[in-house]
């Protein structure tokens, strides 16, 4: 079992640069919309309160799925000194949560084509381009749903100053940028032989998708999966959603960030915005899963691919498809699938009990380098799920 230190929300430079920058502490301002009534409002009132000082957001919503029942509660504010209480419709970036709609989505196109995840990759890329191998090992999709295709992080060519606002970077990386990426690629390691989380590699899913399809990205996310599954306030456009409902975004080290409204060649990688009342809804279809291609697709994403755990000091990983299986060390015999997001101004993370049925959303309006803290209060919330 290896050990891993966040890896998920940042390359290994910015790792490396969070030992001397430190984040700059945001305490939530004291207002919520928790009516306090019932009893699971009072022990999420009590699991906030033990851990305000230290989450590190302005703002927060929380999403729960248990006995059938939501429940939806915010604490904080979507926007310093507004005074307004983020609540089940503000939307947030939700970051590498995105990779696994983009999962489902390919998972059902390949579904319809009567293939399957070990089917290569080459076949929906460009002609010119090399074939994506190491010693004979080609890449397919269950190698980039899975990031153990040996891509880096990001591609080598893409470039944003560490800790900047790099929403610009992002929303100019395109196709013609990617390719001549994959271009000269050499992957780091053999094709499903250790596992290393990639961006780079949704990507090219991504562009697996619009070749299939012949449309761009957010328009086969739009019809093939948020419209069946009425992910209504859910979006890949920033400009599709009401402007009413956006939280404010603030970075590390408490400053108002842009928003990433396009990705660009990337989008597949992280360019959807939600609500916690639309990822309950997403949840509760992989929980209750459709009888359709579709569901077809959802019921494979759970799937372990990849055998080996990543472990750090709190809960240990292993890789589905999009998903991660995750473990927390509190309650070792429970598992969720799991997967979290971060963009300049934000941070997520979604859970999913199968054999309880439930799950859990936390949607932040503050980016923080440094995690630890929030998975306290992210163990106690999960417990709530269980009991």
């Amino acid at each position: 079992m290896k050990k891993f230190s966040n890896y998920i929300l940042m390359s290994v430079l910015l790792l490396l640069l969070s030992a001397c920058i430190k984040d700059n502490i945001s305490i939530p301002a004291d207002v919520t919309n928790n009516p306090q009534s019932s009893t699971i409002d009072l022990s999420v009132n009590d699991i906030f309160h033990s851990h305000k000082d230290n989450i590190n957001t302005v703002g927060l919503s929380i999403g729960i799925l248990k006995d059938g029942e939501t429940y939806f509660y915010g604490y904080g504010e979507t926007k310093k000194g507004s005074n307004i209480v983020p609540d089940e419709n503000s939307i947030f970036e939700i970051g590498s949560i995105t990779k696994t709609f983009t999962s489902i989505l390919a998972t059902e196109m390949l579904l319809n084509n009567n293939l399957d995840v070990e089917t290569t990759i080459k076949a929906y890329l460009p002609n010119n381009l090399p074939t994506l191998n190491r010693n004979g090992i080609e890449v397919n999709f269950k190698h980039l749903l899975s990031h153990t295709a040996g891509f880096p992080f990001m591609p080598s060519n893409f470039r944003a100053k560490p800790f900047s606002d790099a929403s610009k970077a992002w929303e100019e990386y395109d196709e013609r940028l990617l390719f001549s990426f994959l271009d000269n690629l050499h992957l780091s390691s053999d094709p499903f032989s250790k596992m290393q989380y990639s961006n780079a590699g949704m990507a090219v899913v991504g562009v697996a998708i619009e070749q299939n399809y012949n449309q761009d990205y957010r328009n086969v996310l739009q019809n093939q999966l948020l419209m069946p599954l009425n992910l209504n306030n859910t979006s890949a456009y920033f400009e599709r959603l009401d402007v009413k409902n956006w939280s404010t975004g603030y970075s590390f080290n408490g400053k108002e960030t842009n928003y990433f409204k396009s990705l660009n060649a990337l989008n597949s990688a992280g360019v959807i915005k939600s609500t916690a009342k639309d990822l309950l809804t997403y949840a509760s279809a992989n929980i209750n899963i459709p009888e359709t291609v579709l569901g077809n697709a959802i019921k494979l994403s759970h799937k372990v691919q990849f055998e080996e755990y990543e472990e750090n000091d709190y809960y240990k990983i292993r890789s589905c498809s999009g998903w991660f299986e995750y473990v927390n060390n509190n309650f070792p015999s429970e598992t969720f699938i799991w997967h979290n997001g971060a963009t300049g101004g934000y941070n997520s993370e979604i859970f999913i009990s199968l054999d309880h049925e439930s799950a859990l959303v936390l949607l932040y309006n503050k980016r923080t380098l440094d995690s630890s803290n929030r998975e306290l209060f992210v163990a106690d919330m999960l417990q709530l799920l269980l009991k």
